[in-house]
C-alpha cells in the first residue's frame, strides 16, 4: 500500500506483484544505504575519538584528571568564606549583587569548587587594587 502525506491510502498492491516487488527492492536499497551511511558516520567518530586521544599526551591527561578531582570537591558558604577571609554574609551579598553565581547543590544550596574560589580569590584581589 501507498500512503500520501494525510495518511490516506493511495495505491494497493497485491501482494506478490511486480509493482510491489519493486517496490520492496527500492525499501531494500535506502534501508541498506542508510545503513552503510551510518556505519561510516560511527567509523570516522571513532577514528576522530582515536586521533584525539593520540594528539594528547599522557601528562596532559594527568592534568586534566588532577583538573577533575579539583572541580569535584565542593565547598559550602561558610567554608568558602573561610577560605576567602570574608565573611559568610558578604558571599550572599555578591549573590544578590549578581557578581557572583554559585552552583547549586541538589537541595539549591549554593556550592562553590576549588577552581570557583581561585576564581574569586583573584577577583578580590583586583577589587582591592
Amino acid at each position: 500500500m501507498l500512503y500520501d502525506k494525510q495518511g490516506k491510502v493511495v495505491k494497493v498492491y497485491p501482494y506478490g506483484s511486480e509493482p510491489q516487488q519493486r517496490w520492496e527492492k527500492v525499501f531494500d536499497i535506502l534501508y541498506e544505504a542508510r545503513k552503510r551511511s551510518l556505519e561510516k558516520k560511527a567509523e570516522k567518530k571513532l577514528q576522530k575519538g582515536q586521533l584525539l586521544d593520540s594528539q594528547i599526551e599522557e601528562c596532559d591527561k594527568k592534568v586534566f584528571r588532577k583538573c577533575a578531582k579539583r572541580s569535584a570537591k565542593k565547598y559550602n558558604m561558610t567554608q568558602t568564606a573561610r577560605i576567602l577571609g570574608v565573611h559568610r554574609e558578604i558571599l550572599y551579598y555578591w549573590i544578590k549583587k549578581g557578581w557572583l553565581k554559585p552552583k547549586r547543590d541538589y537541595r539549591n544550596y549554593p556550592v562553590f569548587t576549588v577552581l570557583d574560589i581561585e576564581k574569586l580569590i583573584n577577583w578580590k584581589n583586583t577589587i582591592k587594587c
